[in-house]
């Protein structure tokens, strides 16, 4: 299929040049829809809940074991592996429309309902494919996202408003992890936003308000 080529040779050129956010973030479409349903539980408020940070991180690792164990499983066996690969809810959720046995329909159906109270979990912490990409993420030539020495100590306002949290406490942007949203970015550039630049914004407008102070001229007697 033409189509299918050139959507996986882009990804591939994309993910040499910025890394798997591209794909996981603006061309998945089982991540669109998790997407989609998240941003209308937020406007419906149904309540957001994010692990801390320190659990979080350890549970990237469980989409690499998935990983690890889809290919252990395909040198033993690549029909055995085809069924272990209904892991991935995509076949069940886009290709078929949820138009298969009741168990398959089930596990999709409890992943996006795990997603109204907490965005992209299966992206997160499941996707075996997500993890593929990562790996050779590690290789990108380009780090497009601008960071500022205030990142993370003090500001942390890009950490806290990073939806998917694959930005550190200590302001670094986890590329393995970035699904290059380009939230964070804006607020980079948004002087009305970052602290950082709100702070520079203060100070050059103090400077502005101080009157110009006229030296003084020592008129000596006739």
């Amino acid at each position: 299929d033409p189509i299918i080529f050139v959507l996986w040779v882009f990804t591939a050129a994309s993910i040499l040049l910025w890394g798997r956010g591209v794909f996981c973030g603006w061309l998945c479409p089982f991540g669109a829809l998790q997407e989609l349903l998240n941003e209308l539980a937020r406007k419906i408020r149904i309540p957001q809940y994010e692990l801390p940070f320190v659990v979080h991180e350890r549970l990237w690792a469980i989409k690499y074991i998935v990983l690890l164990v889809l290919f252990g499983i395909s040198l033993e066996s690549m029909m055995l592996a085809e069924k272990a690969a209904e892991v991935e809810p995509f076949k069940t959720a886009i290709t078929l429309k949820f138009d298969r046995q009741w168990w398959f329909v089930l596990y999709a159906v409890v992943l996006l309902l795990v997603n109204l109270f907490t965005r992209k979990v299966y992206c997160r912490y499941i996707c075996p494919l997500g993890a593929a990409l990562a790996i050779p993420s590690k290789f990108r030539l380009f780090d497009w996202l601008k960071r500022r020495k205030e990142c993370g100590n003090p500001c942390q306002l890009c950490a806290k408003e990073c939806e998917i949290q694959a930005i550190h406490p200590d302001g670094r942007i986890n590329g393995n992890e970035c699904h290059y949203c380009l939230d964070c970015q804006m607020t980079y550039h948004n002087d009305n936003k970052c602290p950082p630049l709100i702070n520079k914004r203060k100070k050059r407008g103090k400077k502005a308000a101080d009157p110009q102070l006229i030296p003084a001229v020592e008129v000596s007697d006739a």
